[in-house]
């Protein structure tokens, strides 16, 4: 290796460690945001059943910066059901299904053609592309919501199922491999350091 270069590759080395451990505190941060959005429905959700009125398939579009060639994007498919619910419905969540069976849940109110009344009982859910093939228009899905949160409708299952262990493994990738780049950059650094005392050493004059 380099003696000159040494250096800045244990340099580079120590940035992609810092790198990675953002990515791991982007991950923690995720994670918890997440969290506390599902203990908001847990919390404070009800229930009702939801029909669909439409189903659409359609893209997000992310914007970044692409360095010297301007901006970049890259796309994100997304299945998206628009469902007709209950928003004023009184079954809390935790009453489901141990108090509240499935069939006693409100049905969303009929339509009313005032979008002041039935806007509130309208939304959009991003759904996963195994559960968008099996809907179709018309079929019954058990939701919840969280009034005043300002979130769309969540399905039941979604809710009830979600565990935040599940993005244990990429935090932990991400502060293992920060924690080995910082050993490698270091050693570099290191051994950097040690040969230019030994260097230094072997000037005239330079020992006692």
């Amino acid at each position: 290796m380099n003696a000159v270069a040494r250096p800045w590759i244990g340099l580079v080395f120590k940035c992609l460690s810092i790198l990675a451990a953002i990515f791991a505190f982007i991950f923690f941060m995720r994670m918890n945001e997440d969290q506390s959005k599902v203990d908001n429905y847990r919390n404070s959700g009800t229930v009702s059943r939801a029909v669909v009125t439409e189903m659409k398939l359609d893209q997000m579009v992310y914007e970044g910066s692409g360095g010297r060639r301007g901006t970049s994007s890259r796309t994100q498919d997304i299945q998206v059901l628009s469902v007709r619910f209950d928003s004023k419905s009184t079954v809390k969540y935790a009453d489901f299904p141990s108090k509240v069976s499935e069939a006693d849940l409100p049905a969303p109110p009929a339509v009313t053609g005032d979008s002041a009344i039935d806007g509130p009982n309208m939304a959009n859910m991003w759904v996963s592309r195994d559960l968008y093939d099996k809907t179709k228009v018309g079929d019954v899905l058990t939701v919840v919501d969280a009034p005043f949160s300002g979130f769309d409708p969540e399905l039941v299952a979604d809710i009830r199922d979600f565990d935040p262990s599940a993005a244990y493994p990429n935090i932990a990738i991400a502060l293992v491999l920060a924690v080995l780049l910082w050993l490698i950059g270091w050693r570099i650094s290191k051994a950097s350091a040690l040969r230019g005392i030994a260097e230094v050493a072997k000037m005239p004059g330079t020992l006692p």
